[in-house]
């Protein structure tokens, strides 16, 4: 690993703090914001007891020393306690549920990527002809179609009309069809995206000299195009497996998984504000992670790169 590149990772690390500390403070103030109590749930409490509980979990000090004291804990992951889980750690149960979320997502931003790379290639290559034209209908069919919708028309046909595959996830091969809506959205988009990235490399010098070489379509395609035409896709993939490994709210909620997304949306629901908090600067330090992350693999993928 060369100096510059060392630079490169210390320059954008210091970004990355900065724009974590941005999303803590508006995170911060913005929850405080809210007028009413995170206490207030169904239950009527006494003021005795709404005092308490504000001790109990620093709300009675002053605004401005109860964001240094969240600064601090946050810089440890350490986001309290949640108000609607008793007795339970925001850290732990990001961490149980983010397991959940990451197993399926993982799974499905490998289907996602290995079949958009795939089925973009194919399409450049046979550009024009019928395989062609219907990879781009397909594709351009589900991109137009949120996954919650592909999730509902799933667990219609699967499991209500044929009874192939269980409605819930815990149930064996409950997982099958919460990673196919999850998939089949950034496949449609990776496979025009490489589609359009492999067509623009085809037409440059270096390729045609390939071919002039004598070098088999196949050869040209694997050796030179698809190793230059990734570029954008690793650009798209980053964020995308940051989102995906978090949870789908929605697709998480129609098939009753226990992963953050569906966590987060209870959250919200129970006004547990110590839970969105921490999920949402959790998400962030995983965004971030996965754009540094990206941003290196540009280096490895082409070395012409220059950092500086």
């Amino acid at each position: 690993m060369d100096t510059k590149m060392l630079a490169y990772i210390a320059k954008r690390l210091l970004f990355s703090v900065f724009t974590l500390f941005l999303i803590v403070t508006i995170t911060f103030f913005l929850m405080h914001a809210i007028p009413s109590s995170p206490f207030i749930g169904g239950k009527a409490l006494t003021p005795t007891v709404m005092k308490q509980l504000e001790m109990k979990f620093g709300l009675d000090k002053p605004l401005g020393e109860q964001y240094i004291i969240y600064l601090k804990n946050t810089a440890r992951l350490d986001f309290g306690m949640s108000t609607f889980h008793k007795g339970r750690k925001v850290i732990d149960l990001i961490t149980i549920t983010f397991k959940v979320s990451a197993k399926i997502g993982l799974i499905a931003a490998a289907i996602a990527l290995a079949s958009g790379i795939l089925l973009g290639s194919l399409a450049a290559l046979k550009k024009d002809t019928i395989v062609d034209r219907l990879i781009i209908v397909l594709t351009t069919a589900l991109v137009s179609l949120p996954n919650f919708l592909v999730a509902i028309m799933m667990l219609w046909v699967f499991s209500v009309m044929l009874h192939w595959l269980p409605p819930r996830a815990g149930a064996p091969g409950g997982l099958v069809m919460p990673i196919v809506s999850l998939a089949l959205y950034p496949a449609a988009y990776v496979t025009r995206l490489m589609r359009s990235s492999v067509l623009d490399v085809l037409t440059q010098d270096y390729i045609r000299t390939a071919s002039a070489k004598g070098l088999s379509t196949s050869k040209v395609l694997l050796k030179h195009a698809v190793k230059n035409a990734i570029i954008p896709i690793i650009t798209y993939a980053g964020p995308m497996i940051a989102y995906i490994t978090t949870g789908s709210f929605v697709v998480e909620q129609i098939f009753s998984i226990g992963g953050l997304g569906n966590f987060f949306v209870r959250a919200i629901q129970n006004s547990d504000y110590t839970m969105i908090m921490g999920s949402t600067i959790y998400l962030s330090i995983v965004m971030l992670s996965m754009t540094l992350l990206c941003d290196i693999l540009y280096k490895v993928v082409d070395k012409r790169i220059d950092f500086s």
